[in-house]
């Protein structure tokens, strides 16, 4: 081949290789705060409460932001006030600024500090300055974070400690030093708090999970556990009749107790929205708790958009269905039962949980369809597939010339 025809098609090679790279998917910008701070088990309280509130979802819809976290011994104060969800959720929208503040910013402040703007500011619930935090670098370093008040009164200032996150101008997470707060942000709000009307067994017994919701009103405590949650809110997995008729004589055969335990063990305290989920959590605690009466959790795995359940006993179960998403409280189906405990222990006679060919079986790995719950990359693109063509025919048409 002539010289000039290798540099042709060189040149028509790379032109197809720019093509294909321009016609890929552009990395999405968007950010995902409890993706973020999975990696830091010191701040799980934190991000456990983000999402149970719902600033989770306010924070990864804004482009530009900067969280102020919270470890967890320093939330655990906060925590054992028991303050309503909505004063909850006005205290901790105080440490989302929206503004991008990383560690160089900081500590570079025109005139050595800077008011800025918080959720609870942009929430429009915050009367007058209420809501803007004041941070200043002091001497020594020392940069403090100040919740300003109606006056200009300062509350309780807290320090920042370390960087975790930041991704410039986009968002930035940084440590502080303990809970901001304010007398604004605690007080009784004007309306009432919202509850939950949502008739969650009438959801379920219409969206095909009718069995599961007779397990609830026959069982004991628990029907009465779900209506304490109500307004903390609750997310509740409800499994398939198809999964919960498979699982019934295993049921059957469980001391009382172990019932309501399987029962509560399908609600999630907190609320998750169907975004919220798919971010994935390490775990998440449920109403039900152990003998010693510690309360138990699942894990949540999240691969291409596909959500998937794992239990303390390593069965799975898919995430099928959103049934209903009515803050405080949301209603998922899954493909299976999961169960928190060894069922031999908790049986009058020890019930088999062996694999069944059953939608119900336990440590199931496909949702009643065949299909993996594991969750594979999705396959690429047809616009990446139409580049690939793109990137053949030129190379023809170059060693054509040639």
């Amino acid at each position: 081949m002539p010289l000039v025809g290798g540099r042709s098609g060189l040149v028509l090679f790379v032109t197809a290789a720019v093509l294909v790279a321009t016609t890929a998917p552009a990395c999405s910008a968007a950010h995902n705060i409890t993706a973020i701070l999975s990696g830091h088990r010191d701040l799980s309280e934190f991000s456990r409460e983000l999402t149970a509130t719902g600033l989770a979802d306010d924070i990864n819809g804004r482009n530009t932001i900067t969280v102020l976290a919270v470890d967890d011994a320093h939330m655990a104060p906060l925590k054992a006030r028991g303050l309503p969800r909505g004063t909850l959720r006005h205290v901790l929208s105080l440490h989302v600024l929206v503004d991008y503040y990383d560690d160089a910013k900081l500590h570079g402040l025109p005139g050595g500090s800077a008011d800025v703007s918080t959720l609870f500011q942009a929430s429009g619930d915050a009367p007058g300055s209420a809501g803007m935090v004041e941070i200043a670098d002091r001497r020594g370093g020392c940069v403090a974070f100040a919740p300003q008040d109606t006056g200009d009164a300062r509350g309780t200032a807290v320090f920042y400690v370390k960087a975790v996150h930041q991704a410039p101008y986009n968002i930035s997470v940084l440590e502080v030093s303990g809970v901001m707060s304010s007398p604004e942000a605690e007080a009784p709000s004007s309306s009432p708090e919202p509850t939950s009307r949502l008739d969650f067994s009438d959801v379920m017994s219409k969206n095909g999970c009718g069995r599961f919701a007779g397990l609830i009103a026959a069982t004991a405590g628990a029907s009465a556990a779900f209506d304490k949650h109500t307004r903390d809110g609750f997310t509740l997995f409800c499994p398939a009749d198809k999964a919960v008729q498979a699982f019934e004589p295993t049921f059957e055969k469980l001391r009382a107790g172990a019932r309501l335990a399987v029962v509560l063990y399908h609600g999630a305290l907190g609320h998750y929205s169907p975004q919220a989920l798919r971010a994935g959590h390490d775990d998440l605690a449920t109403l039900a708790s152990d003998d010693a009466g510690t309360t138990v959790g699942f894990a949540v795995h999240s691969a291409g958009g596909k959500v998937t359940l794992v239990s303390a006993t390593h069965n799975a179960a898919r995430v099928t269905r959103t049934l209903a998403d009515a803050d405080p409280v949301a209603v998922y189906m899954i493909d299976a039962v999961l169960v928190p405990f060894s069922s031999t222990a908790n049986a009058s006679s020890p019930p088999d949980l062996g694999p069944s060919e059953s939608d119900g079986r336990s440590g199931r790995n496909d949702g009643g369809d065949g299909r993996q719950t594991s969750g594979s990359p999705p396959g690429w693109p047809l616009r990446g597939w139409v580049a690939s063509a793109l990137v053949f025919t030129t190379l023809l048409a170059a060693f054509a010339s040639g």
